[in-house]
């Protein structure tokens, strides 16, 4: 029968046995199996010999600490195998906000009650300012998308409403006139002589308007882009001595100095031109 020193002798030689086959486990088959594996991650590829049985416990062997956003291939949960490379990808998102304009619209509207021609301005137009939202995904420092999240109006835009005329025809002295256009002009005056045309009697030219007509009253110079030459126009006078000059004219002629909202209405004599000078006049082009 076994003394009690003698069991004690059994019980230390157990306990270094187990501590042995835990130390030199390999030999008994208990420790897992070590594998080559290389791990790509922040752009450096790292081989390494590893125990782990899955991806996720690797990097963690690897000491690779993953972000909230990386993505890893394969799968963590995924089986380690010998040769085995794994790839982290860093990625990472961010909020931006940019500022676009938001760009007003004209909108036009029939006015009965203003002439043919005319337009009114009843609302000026202003643009409006608005905030985008978007979400930029970067992989491995390189961005690769950038999704609209929200848009916010900062300031919104205010349309151009332009009110435009509908009537197309006039009274005046009796007589009723149907007009395709109606504007605004600087009016000046001219003669034939010299001193507006450079040309003095007995030169070939001399009185002859663009259109090859004789300049008489009544006829006007025009800028043909905007009045076709040979046209009927009514011309009224904005103040009380323009007034007078009120009346139906004939454009037969041009000038250089005759372009845009400008006309050059013919008087036969330099004074009465002189008296003119420089009126503001509303011209209407009358129907053919």
């Amino acid at each position: 029968m076994a003394t009690s020193q003698t069991k004690a002798r059994i019980v230390l030689a157990l306990g270094l046995l187990l501590a042995v086959t835990l130390l030199v486990g390999d030999t008994l088959g208990f420790s897992p199996e070590v594998r080559q594996v290389t791990i790509a991650v922040d752009g450096q590829q790292v081989a390494l010999a590893v125990r782990a049985t899955t991806v996720e416990a690797a990097l963690t062997e690897a000491k690779v600490v993953l972000g909230e956003h990386d993505r890893v291939s394969p799968e963590l949960a995924s089986t380690i195998q010998a040769q085995m490379e794994i790839v982290v990808t860093r990625v990472t998102k961010s909020e931006i906000v940019e500022h676009e304009r938001i760009y007003f619209h004209e909108v036009r509207r029939a006015n009965h009650n203003l002439e043919r021609g005319v337009t009114r301005t009843v609302q000026r137009g202003r643009e409006g300012r608005r905030a985008e939202h978007y979400e930029v995904v970067y992989e491995d420092g390189q961005r690769v998308s950038k999704t609209l999240l929200r848009t916010e109006v900062l300031e919104p835009k205010v349309d151009r409403i332009v009110e435009y005329g509908t009537i197309g025809s006039l009274s005046r002295g009796g007589n009723t006139y149907r007009f395709t256009r109606v504007f605004y002009v600087t009016a000046t005056a001219y003669t034939a002589g010299p001193e507006s045309t450079g040309k003095s009697p007995g030169h070939p030219a001399f009185g002859i308007t663009r259109s090859g007509l004789p300049v008489e009253v009544g006829h006007i110079a025009v800028d043909p882009n905007l009045i076709p030459l040979l046209s009927h126009v009514w011309v009224e006078g904005l103040c009380a001595f323009s007034a007078q000059f009120n009346g139906r004219y004939f454009a037969t002629d041009t000038g250089s100095a005759i372009q845009g909202n400008r006309i050059d209405i013919y008087f036969e004599r330099v004074e009465d031109a002189l008296r003119f000078g420089r009126r503001r006049m509303r011209v209407y082009v009358l129907a053919r």
